[in-house]
């Protein structure tokens, strides 16, 4: 375990209107895609299967998702009612699905060659759908991170000014990777920070350049001054089915982040365990009891396709909600 960060010296909040917006926003589509997506076995393969940074480093000019069709996913979100969408910009791994000019290791360095976030951000402002990133502070790959802490801090801070300035309105920054209450085992201790995160300094990076954003770190404690919203990770609020997540309940809003199949990326396609359509729907009335949105994920596939089984439950997800309600936040 690590010390919790103090982030007293954060000035600044979400505006009122975005907290509002934010409390009342039903469910919304959440995707994790990468590099990872190629192998298929979950997007903590690099440290589950001890993979190299030198041999991980060549899924990148495999990467070329010619299927990939921002577009098409802008109109199933429209299509199945979700109002937000939430995408992983970075990873554990330390790869950039942005045209981010900090680093070569990224999307538009891959034979793909195109900026990702800049073309879902496109479709989900052309439908009025809140645009959200993850980013993880956690990076497998980066040099710095074990080395030279201040020179990394500056880095993910200037990846998230990125971030925030050139890809219009952002709905919020759900960040991940800081774990303070992680007991750390010795495949584990490259996972730690060199130093305190400047998450104050980050708050209200953020909130100044996007004063609209709402900010959540999911670190399984009770929310820090400058963030915004509490996130339960595969559990509903104040549960810990899972093991990691905190029973504690702060006052601001509350999210829930579930999966609509076996796990965050995607899996070769015999491992494909989706949920049935009534455990989906259950998933945001549920959440909308205990006054939380609700995160439904989805892996797309390394050529770029949210799966046919996965479009077809949430679906027919939508259409039930849409029909039966979701019941109304207090």
């Amino acid at each position: 375990m690590i010390a919790i960060e103090d982030t007293s010296a954060a000035r600044l909040q979400a505006s009122p209107q975005a907290v509002q917006r934010f409390h009342t926003l039903r469910y919304g589509l959440s995707v994790h895609w990468g590099l990872y997506s190629l192998i298929g076995r979950g997007e903590w393969v690099m440290h589950v299967e001890q993979i190299p940074v030198v041999e991980y480093e060549k899924l990148a000019p495999q990467f070329n998702p010619t299927r990939f069709n921002a577009q098409e996913w802008g109109d199933l979100m429209e299509e199945i009612g979700a109002e937000a969408f939430l995408i992983t910009s970075k990873h554990h791994d330390g790869f950039a699905m942005f045209d981010s000019a900090l680093s070569d290791y990224k999307v538009t360095n891959t034979p793909f060659g195109r900026d990702v976030i800049g073309e879902l951000a496109e479709a989900c402002h052309q439908r009025g759908i809140q645009l959200h990133f993850y980013y993880s502070l956690l990076d497998w790959h980066h040099p710095d991170y074990g080395t030279n802490w201040p020179s990394y801090v500056a880095y993910y801070q200037g990846q998230l000014r990125e971030l925030l300035t050139n890809y219009g309105p952002i709905g919020g920054i759900l960040f991940d990777g800081y774990w303070p209450r992680f007991d750390h085992t010795e495949r584990t201790q490259y996972f730690k920070p060199g130093g305190k995160w400047d998450l104050a300094g980050t708050y209200d990076l953020i909130h100044s350049l996007q004063p609209d954003a709402m900010v959540v770190n999911n670190h399984h404690v009770l929310p820090l001054k400058g963030e915004d919203y509490q996130v339960w990770e595969l559990d509903l609020p104040g549960e810990n089915t899972v093991g990691f997540n905190t029973t504690e309940m702060g006052t601001l809003s509350k999210a829930t982040w579930l999966n609509a199949n076996k796990g965050w990326s995607y899996f070769k396609l015999e491992q494909q365990e989706v949920k049935p359509v009534e455990q989906l729907v259950n998933y945001v009335v549920d959440s909308a009891k205990r006054n939380a949105t609700c995160w439904l994920n989805v892996g797309p596939t390394p050529e770029g396709e949210i799966m046919a089984e996965e479009v077809t439950a949430l679906r027919a997800a939508g259409e039930q909600l849409k029909k039966q309600g979701v019941p109304a936040r207090t």
